[in-house]
C-alpha cells in the first residue's frame, strides 16, 4: 500500500464546480502522507478515471508515469453540456506502490 494519497481534488481551481466552460478541463489534487509528517515521499505516477452520470467511463488515463498534480488536462470522449461527471485519481508513490482510488470528485 502507497504511504501517499490524493485529497482535494480541484476542476479548474474549483471544488466540484456546477459550471465548468471548457471542452477540456484541467484536474488537479494534493497529496497527503501516512503518517501526515512523512518525509521524502513523492508521486511517481497517477491514474485518472471520469465517468458520465449514469456512470459509464468517458476517460480513463491509464497510468501515467508523472510526478504532476497540476492541470491534468482532460482528454476523453466530448463533454456534455449540462451533463456532470465523477472523476477518481489514484497514485503510486516513489516505491512504485499504489495508493487506493480518491474520494470522487463532480464538475458539470
Amino acid at each position: 500500500m502507497s504511504k501517499i494519497f490524493p485529497v482535494y481534488l480541484r476542476c479548474e481551481y474549483l471544488v466540484n464546480p456546477l459550471a465548468i466552460d471548457t471542452p477540456h478541463p484541467r484536474l488537479s489534487w494534493e497529496l497527503a502522507g501516512i503518517p501526515p509528517n512523512a518525509r521524502g515521499l513523492r508521486q511517481s505516477a497517477y491514474q485518472v478515471i471520469v465517468s458520465d452520470s449514469v456512470g459509464a467511463l468517458v476517460w480513463d488515463s491509464g497510468k501515467v508515469e508523472s510526478d504532476e498534480s497540476l492541470h491534468i488536462q482532460y482528454q476523453g470522449a466530448p463533454l456534455v453540456e449540462g451533463k456532470a461527471y465523477t472523476w477518481k485519481v489514484r497514485v503510486w508513490d516513489q516505491d512504485g506502490e499504489v495508493s487506493d482510488w480518491s474520494e470522487p470528485a463532480t464538475f458539470s
